[in-house]
């Protein structure tokens, strides 16, 4: 019995990552359509994202801000990956205020046309998208297993 429940949940979790990488898969290719503009580099430094992932030690994201012009508007953007797909990625103190010193003081600004002040500066790679689709493919392959041995 416990194979069986260990089974399902392994496939409920491959599912939910299938679907989880394919959809962002799929917000990747679209923003990769969002135009570019210039921006500076306004404010640089660290902070702890609102949502509490490991140690305290390890809770560090690098911080840039940025301001940017779009139709004679100005905005300021704070996103370094997209919001749509990726939270701001965290760490030591150290690894955080060194990944925020890599930004030059302009930076190429991607926005969304629609709502322009939503933007980011580094699209997320697809390797990580493939790999949380290959992560799913191997929960729903031990799912099978578990399913075949009991």
């Amino acid at each position: 019995m416990e194979g069986i429940l260990a089974g399902a949940f392994a496939w409920l979790i491959g599912i939910v990552g299938l679907w989880t990488g394919f959809k962002q898969l799929r917000n990747r290719a679209a923003l990769n359509h969002w135009p570019v503009t210039k921006g500076k580099v306004i404010e640089r430094g660290t902070f702890k994202p609102d949502y509490a992932s490991g140690p305290p030690a390890f809770r560090y994201a690098p911080l840039i801000k940025y301001v940017y012009q779009v139709a004679g508007k100005e905005f300021i953007g704070d996103r370094i990956r997209p919001q749509r797909i990726q939270q701001p990625q965290h760490n030591t103190r150290k690894w955080a205020e060194k990944r925020a010193i890599k930004f030059a003081d302009e930076v190429e600004v991607h926005y969304n046309p629609e709502n322009p002040g939503e933007s980011f500066l580094i699209q997320t790679p697809k390797i990580l998208l493939f790999a949380v689709i290959a992560g799913a493919g191997f929960a729903i392959l031990f799912g099978v297993v578990l399913f075949a041995t009991k």
